[in-house]
């Protein structure tokens, strides 16, 4: 179901097809049954387009919360990006809060498509998303300016209506690299 809550093509396909086949039956007939069996199979087609236009499922409010925080960041929004995260995640609020204020964000991205895995079994729900982000960056200090792109994994938990960041792990450890760099 939850295939059909986030993509209208089959959907669309689906109408496409059964109204062909309605409007075949009509022109051999050409009865008032076929003609209501078209008009049904078009407001059908049209109550579930929208149904799923409306519908969010737990997939689409992930991928939404992650391309809202990408907006922050990309705002340089440190508070903004602070409401993206558990109250239990000291360590992802601590990077935020640490090195948010060290640059000048000019762009933030996911690229491509993430991939996102949602854990309804779990309580609260959580999710995964491996994604590859982009973060164009000037560093105040030295005005240096340069791109960070990583492959990252975020765990997220459902709290309420929102989805909060829990950690992360990048494929590259900055950390490790920042810690060379003292």
């Amino acid at each position: 179901m939850n295939y059909l809550a986030e993509n209208a093509l089959p959907i669309w396909v689906g109408g496409a097809v059964l109204l062909t086949l309605a409007a075949v039956v009509y022109f051999q007939v050409r009865t008032t049954a076929s003609l209501v069996a078209m008009l049904v199979v078009v407001l059908l087609t049209a109550a579930l387009v929208v149904a799923e236009h409306f519908l969010v499922t737990p997939r689409e409010a992930v991928e939404r919360t992650l391309y809202e925080l990408a907006a922050a960041i990309e705002a340089d929004d440190l508070a903004g990006v602070l409401r993206f995260i558990a109250p239990q995640a000291a360590e992802v609020r601590g990077d935020a809060e640490t090195l948010m204020p060290l640059v000048d964000v000019e762009k933030a991205r996911i690229i491509g498509t993430p991939e996102i895995a949602v854990d309804e079994s779990a309580q609260p729900t959580t999710a995964t998303v491996n994604c590859r982000g982009l973060v164009d960056v000037t560093v105040k200090q030295s005005g240096m300016k340069g791109p960070y792109m990583d492959r990252v994994q975020i765990h997220f938990v459902e709290s309420g209506d929102a989805w909060l960041i829990e950690s992360y792990t990048p494929a590259r450890d900055w950390r490790r690299a920042v810690r060379r760099g003292r």
